[in-house]
């Protein structure tokens, strides 16, 4: 556990998902409770492939998300855009 875990003072509800059913609908294959940190900002920011892109914040948590996963807090799902690189083990993964 690294200093900036410290910081992960929010709960939210991770569900990764594997793909989706015949209806286009995600199939989750495992539900987990995680400590993050959540700030909303609406801005553009540049991905990797050197798109920009518009997103509604981002999430620090320890957790491996994926473009496909769904992360559920105060009662309303977020799917992560993309991820940056992990720091200290905390990973910071922008949403839409």
């Amino acid at each position: 556990m690294g200093y900036f875990s410290n910081l992960l003072v929010q709960d939210a509800i991770w569900k990764s998902t594997d793909g989706t059913d015949s209806n286009g609908v995600p199939v989750i294959v495992s539900e987990k409770e995680i400590k993050c940190r959540i700030e909303f900002s609406d801005s553009v920011v540049v991905a990797f492939d050197g798109q920009e892109k518009t997103v509604s914040g981002r999430i620090f948590t320890e957790a491996m998300l994926k473009p496909s996963d769904i992360l559920y807090f105060d009662g309303r799902g977020y799917t992560p855009s993309f991820a940056l690189d992990g720091v200290n083990a905390v990973n910071e993964v922008y949403f839409q």
